[in-house]
């Protein structure tokens, strides 16, 4: 089992205040599901995978996972997880470990009690010596959604990196928790999601090509793009814009009305993922941008799960007295309405977003694994491979 991965309560200040950019729970649905502005629709099925419906990528991979910060040349920081030796330990190198109040403003640090400050750890190890390779690995680029921060879906990135990605994801301090209640935007320049994203691709392939962790590690002819709600948009962005890019993977995606204007329909492979009850970014947004994709695409939908699906915030504190979002209200520190849109989809009469975790890990890793050629044929991407992971689960392809 992996390492249920907690983050930053800055992301529960601030990404509740992706109601503001991304539409809100009561907004309609025809407001906030204008279609992409070129649209190519396919014909889609459900037709299993005959070449196989094993759920092969539910379970981390056979490498460890170390990690090491970059900054780009503006001064934000890019957290890059890879594929390291089997087994490291604390004895290796550093475990990543995060304190979720640390990058707060002091003033907002005071509001928190300080037993609700749980330190959490990821299953990353600082600086350990990278996997030995047949190959170069394939590279994720990842963009977290608005009021989040690098590691806010750590628990999916390390998951890739242990299976042979390099993973690197930047801070979009112009939107993120620490750049908006934090520190991490002074000094550095504003620029676009676009913009940032290539600016961590030329950065992750210079640290490539440098002595360090990550020497030699990156294949900069195999790259992806991925992200989350305000990310997802930007990962669409980046595999529309830049012909580096090979495939790319959204989840809880939408555009029109308070969602913005869509890029060009990137003419490549993807995927999209959607948490059915979504009450931040419609779900049906999410399939408008599947209907206007060019194949081969898949469309993933999880049963019974809100908008924090993809990524850690209900798992933060654990199950237990100091669980971030059940704490939130008591602090006083936001509105109303901005703890209610941190809730969606961590309400307890829900099923744990954990239990949807070995599904999305696996069509994840298994898509980017056909679209590179890794896989001579696609592993499981059906809905019948993933029947019986958890909760349901359909995969819709095109």
């Amino acid at each position: 089992m992996r390492t249920p991965v907690v983050r930053t309560a800055l992301s529960l200040l601030a990404v509740t205040s992706v109601v503001a950019a991304c539409g809100s729970a009561s907004s309609s649905e025809s407001d906030s599901t204008t279609p992409p502005s070129t649209t190519t629709t396919t014909t889609t099925t459900t037709t299993p995978n005959p070449a196989g419906t094993a759920a092969a990528y539910a379970e981390p991979g056979p490498y460890g996972v170390g990690y090491t910060t970059l900054e780009l040349a503006d001064g934000r920081d890019v957290v890059v997880w890879y594929p390291a030796e089997p087994g490291p330990t604390a004895t290796d190198g550093a475990r990543q470990t995060i304190d979720y109040y640390a990058s707060l403003r002091a003033d907002l640090q005071a509001k928190i009690p300080q037993a609700d400050r749980v330190p959490f750890e990821t299953d990353a190890y600082a600086e350990v010596p990278a996997a030995s390779l047949d190959e170069p690995a394939p590279l994720v680029v990842y963009s977290h959604g608005y009021g989040g921060w690098p590691e806010v879906s750590a628990s999916f990135l390390t998951l890739f990196a242990s299976w042979g990605f390099v993973v690197a994801a930047p801070d979009h301090v112009e939107r993120s928790g620490p750049g908006m209640f934090g520190t991490a935007a002074e000094g550095v320049p504003p620029k676009t999601d676009l913009e940032v994203l290539e600016a961590t691709i030329d950065r992750t392939l210079e640290a490539s090509s440098a002595s360090g962790p990550l020497e030699g590690l990156v294949d900069p002819e195999r790259i992806v793009a991925t992200g989350e709600s305000a990310g997802a948009g930007a990962a669409y962005g980046l595999a529309s814009a830049d012909d580096r890019v090979d495939a790319w993977i959204s989840y809880s995606v939408g555009f029109g009305g308070a969602l913005g204007t869509a890029p060009a329909v990137p003419n490549k492979p993807g995927m999209v993922m959607l948490a059915a009850d979504d009450g931040v970014i419609p779900p049906a947004a999410t399939r408008l941008v599947y209907d206007g994709m060019v194949s081969p695409k898949y469309l993933v939908e999880v049963a019974d799960a809100g908008h924090a699906l993809f990524t850690d915030l209900c798992l933060m504190g654990g199950d237990g007295p100091h669980n971030l979002v059940r704490r939130l209200p008591t602090w006083k520190v936001a509105p109303d309405w901005m703890v209610d849109a941190a809730q969606d989809g961590c309400e307890v009469d829900r099923p744990k977003v954990s239990e949807a975790f070995p599904a999305i890990d696996h069509l994840g890793v298994a898509f980017f694994r056909s679209v590179l050629g890794i896989d001579p044929q696609p592993v499981g991407l059906d809905t019948e491979a993933v029947a019986d992971l958890g909760t349901p689960v359909t995969v819709t392809a095109g």
